[in-house]
């Protein structure tokens, strides 16, 4: 079963973290929470310069929008004097401005000696028609590649980027990458273009203050030493708010990230060659199933639940701290919602599992045992349960207990003398009384036999000393010198209401047994088998042939181990050694009395 949960919960844990919706969501809260917070600190990216178009600068343009085809003409030249490695422009060309502006740029983009790369739109972008064919007539011949983002469908955060759209159009920053490629000599046809979508590992910053690329405004490149620009990509965009910003894991400790600085985020992991840091997911899921089994392990533990909660929500605070301290030093980044479903997870199903099986257990025992046993009994066979009980039920062993059985004397002139159903309802006050006395001595009443009562004391817990098998033979005793008392006051009440009056036979016998549940689903009784219930039995029937009585409704006939371990507390007779029926040795009895019994003591005195 422990298997089985683990297995399961770690499938569901896996399972719902990236089906359902909140799940998902959480986990990527999480995963924003660790970058923006929690990433270690690293130098800029040597490679890639941010030249940004700011609010300042548009105040000196002559036109803001579209952006000034002149200045950004202007623009490339000076990059291109810098020596830069390549040029990147996050500016979309859809809409046409002074005719001799635009094609001065067409014309310094195309004969630039380093490759220029513009951005174009994918289908599904909100364009009218002309904006496309003018756009398509501008980049005729010019390097480009899309500038679409892909935002989660949750909560519109960007976090991955797709390198090819539907119709194979490289993304800009892996057509820049590419150029760039071309250009630093890796080939004819550059760098390789990845297909499928990856998880954008951002690049950190060398201090919270400080961004994680070269910037500087574009009107400021003309003044820049040459070195600060030689051999880098320099990525040319706007940076005004509320134009073209949007949400990634680094706008939960600030504002939205610019366009350009995702397109150069993107462009840094490509021509780094770098994967995301999310833990693989091979080690993600012996993660989960690891976590599972220790939570189950933790369950199977039995804390009390005031302890397991508390211990359980510790625990899951522990692996996000150790998930987000391992980040911050450098390691993966672990997605805690399926390992903290998994280790909760475990907890809870086997919890569930422990928690029914008690019931079930509790169930199958009650069944056994709840009617003829005292509180104190009941839950001492609850508590050792794990010492007796296999598969929901008692399992054989071998004990050491004392065998009462009793019968009423002549039951059958009883029977005779009452109808059926004063017949059943005298009996049925009779056994009531009876199985309380045995309660109240913590004996377990195991079946009636007729008007016959069979207990036993010292089962289903075996007695592991000397002493608590003493023990129960004594409290056997006295639930038989208590049964006679008892009869006095019935019959006195019987006899006013016109019932008979009875006397009891009880025989009661230490020994060793074997003791277990017999029978199946629609049926089980714990029993006892060995000679020592047996003899328990010959030894009632026994006390036919003695004439004294231990108290004037009562004959107790015990054995000579039940004997030895009383003859200290109560007052005996020896009966003999008699050869009792089934037996082949000879057994010694004894014939208990009844100190306190007011008519008991003569009987004993003349039979002396």
């Amino acid at each position: 079963m422990g298997l089985a949960a683990v297995v399961g919960v770690s499938a569901a844990a896996l399972g719902l973290t990236r089906l359902v919706p909140p799940l998902r969501s959480a986990d990527e809260s999480f995963r924003d929470l660790a970058i923006a917070y929690f990433t270690p600190p690293a130098p800029q990216h040597p490679g890639i310069v941010l030249v940004t178009l700011g609010e300042d600068l548009f105040a000196t343009l002559a036109c803001r929008s579209p952006v000034d085809r002149g200045f950004l003409a202007d623009l490339v030249g000076t990059l291109e004097a810098a020596g830069v490695r390549a040029i990147g422009l996050d500016i979309l060309f859809d809409q046409p401005t002074l005719p001799a502006l635009d094609e001065r740029l067409r014309q310094r983009i195309q004969r630039a000696s380093v490759p220029v790369v513009a951005i174009t739109a994918l289908g599904d972008t909100p364009l009218t028609e002309e904006q496309r064919r003018y756009l398509g007539r501008f980049l005729d011949g010019i390097p480009h590649g899309h500038a679409n983002l892909a935002k989660d469908r949750l909560d519109g955060t960007v976090r991955w980027h797709v390198p090819r759209g539907p119709d194979g159009l490289p993304s800009f920053p892996a057509r820049l990458a590419q150029v760039a490629g071309k250009a630093a000599g890796e080939g004819a046809g550059g760098a390789a273009i990845a297909a499928e979508p990856f998880r954008i590992d951002w690049h950190a910053r060398p201090s919270p203050d400080a961004p994680p690329f070269p910037t500087y405004p574009a009107d400021m490149v003309g003044m820049l030493p040459r070195g600060w620009l030689a051999g880098r990509i320099a990525v040319v965009g706007t940076v005004l708010v509320g134009v073209d910003q949007h949400r990634t894991p680094l706008s939960v400790a600030g504002l939205s990230t610019p366009g350009v600085e995702i397109q150069a985020h993107a462009l840094a992991q490509i021509l780094d060659g770098r994967t995301s840091r999310d833990l693989s997911d091979g080690w993600a899921v012996a993660l989960v199933l690891a976590l599972s089994a220790a939570g189950v392990a933790l369950a199977v533990a039995g804390w009390p639940v005031w302890l397991l909660v508390p211990a359980s929500l510790l625990g899951l605070l522990a692996l996000w701290a150790a998930a987000l301290a391992l980040f911050a030093q450098g390691g993966p980044l672990v997605a805690m919602m399926a390992p903290s479903a998994a280790w909760l997870g475990g907890i809870a199903a086997m919890t569930a599992h422990l928690s029914l099986k008690e019931r079930t257990d509790r169930r199958s025992l009650m069944q056994l045992f709840a009617n003829h046993v005292s509180q104190p009994v009941a839950e001492e066979i609850w508590r050792e349960r794990a010492t007796f009980l296999a598969g929901g039920r008692p399992r054989p062993q071998e004990l050491t207990a004392t065998v009462f059985f009793s019968d009423i004397e002549g039951f059958t002139t009883v029977c005779e003398a009452l109808e059926p159903e004063p017949l059943i309802l005298w009996l049925e006050g009779y056994l009531d009384a009876m199985v309380r006395v045995v309660a109240a001595h913590e004996g377990i009443v195991l079946r009636f036999i007729g008007d016959a009562i069979l207990a036993v004391f010292g089962a289903p817990v075996a007695r592991s000393t000397q002493a608590e098998i003493d023990a129960d033979a004594e409290r056997a005793v006295r639930c038989a010198i208590q049964m006679g008392r008892e009869l006095r006051e019935l019959n006195k009440r019987w006899q006013a209401e016109g019932l008979p009056a009875i006397g009891i036979r009880v025989g009661i016998h230490t020994g060793p047994l074997v003791a277990g549940s017999l029978g199946g689903l629609r049926h089980m009784e714990y029993s006892l088998l060995g000679d020592t219930a047996n003899t328990a039995a010959r030894l009632e029937a026994l006390g036919k042939t003695v004439d004294m009585r231990s108290s004037p409704h009562c004959r107790i006939v015990i054995g000579e181990p039940t004997w030895t371990a009383v003859r200290d507390t109560v007052a005996g007779l020896p009966v003999g050694e008699m050869a009792l029926k089934g037996k082949r040795k000879a057994v010694r009895a004894w014939l208990v009395l009844d100190r306190e019994g007011e008519e008991a003591r003569p009987a004993a005195e003349a039979g002396e």
